[in-house]
């Protein structure tokens, strides 16, 4: 939920006792450290997200009690009339306040996010591959890290083996051999197979890392982008269909203090659905995940057993012919669409 935090609140508080209204007070901070550019219109609806602007009344008046004061402006853009805030508006509260060092303070609280988006380069530039290894190398909690069938470089595989000795939580999805194939063409089947052996040898004596295959497609888009402690995603943007991941353009986002922009958001939840749905490697681990992720399934399984059962108390097949089909249900829902674009795809 958008709002103020504890400094901006302490600075409209001061505002106030200065003599502002309680509503242009949060206006006056709000237009020092949002900077919107509005029809009046717009921005009362905009800034009512606000406490003390929720009501329309309250937040025109203080629009227009702040352009009383010339701290908000009128300005004509493409033949629309926009308020804007005034360029030394920050200056002007910090005058009001007779304190000269609020101006930088307003700019500090300021969250330009523009700083925190950019674009890296172009894949092949060497640029671009040192400064993911000192983003690695920055990872304090986690590392995420899809790839189709890149190699284990000796520089990245040294990197997060520090890491990962270091206590970070490093997590390494590739594609199966098959996916790979799938994906770009059949004489990479053997090169992905000996690329993930080498992944897996390379940490296999490390505890907090872990190799897994993706055998999804749709996961596989992920492929060469990846995200440092959830708060530093790089996208790299390619068609994972009719490209190599290197011919891309490498766009990074970063969070800023207190805040998570959605884009690193919708990265780390795809990368941890790919990541539920991957496998170990290895007949043990594949066995245990084809016995685990069906597990409603089982117990859909189970619990008809039971009910079949003589048992001697009343109701007892009812009860459990309820229960299973309570689980059997949604199973159906949640699962069946997916049954039926595997059979599809295969039929295809």
């Amino acid at each position: 939920m958008a709002g103020l935090d504890r400094s901006e609140i302490h600075l409209a508080q001061q505002l106030q006792q200065e003599g502002l209204s309680g509503p242009a007070s949060i206006l006056a901070i709000v237009m020092a450290t949002r900077a919107y550019s509005r029809s009046e219109n717009d921005l009362v609806e905009i800034v009512r997200q606000y406490p003390g602007l929720e009501s329309v009344v309250d937040a025109r008046r203080a629009i227009q009690d702040l352009r009383a004061l010339d701290w908000l402006i009128q300005r004509e853009v493409y033949g629309k009339k926009l308020i804007v805030q005034e360029p030394k508006l920050r200056r002007s509260i910090a005058n009001r306040l007779k304190q000269p060092e609020v101006e930088k303070q307003l700019a500090r609280l300021r969250v330009d996010l523009a700083a925190y988006v950019q674009v890296v380069g172009s894949m092949p530039e060497n640029t671009v591959f040192h400064s993911y290894l000192r983003l690695l190398e920055s990872a304090q909690n986690e590392i995420c890290l899809p790839m189709l069938v890149t190699a284990p470089y000796e520089d990245t595989v040294e990197v997060l083996r520090n890491r990962a000795q270091a206590g970070v939580r490093v997590r390494i999805l590739l594609a199966e051999p098959a996916l790979a194939a799938r994906m770009r063409s059949a004489n990479v089947r053997s090169i992905s197979a000996e690329r993930i052996r080498l992944w897996q040898r390379s940490f296999r004596d490390y505890s907090h890392a872990s190799v897994r295959l993706c055998r999804t497609a749709e996961d596989m888009e992920l492929a060469t982008c990846f995200s440092v402690d959830g708060r530093t995603v790089r996208f790299d943007i390619y068609d994972p269909y009719g490209q190599q991941s290197l011919e891309g353009v490498m766009l990074e986002v970063a969070s800023p203090q207190g805040l998570t922009p959605n884009f690193v958001r919708i990265f780390v939840r795809l990368f941890d659905d790919a990541w539920s749905r991957s496998a170990g490697i290895g007949l043990l681990a594949r066995a245990v995940q084809l016995l685990l992720r069906p597990w409603k399934l089982w117990f859909t399984i189970i619990v008809l057993t039971l009910a079949l059962l003589p048992v001697q108390l009343p109701h007892w097949s009812e009860i459990l012919i309820g229960v299973s089909c309570g689980i059997a249900a949604p199973l159906i829902i949640e699962d069946g669409p997916k049954v039926g674009k595997i059979l599809r795809r295969r039929a295809g």
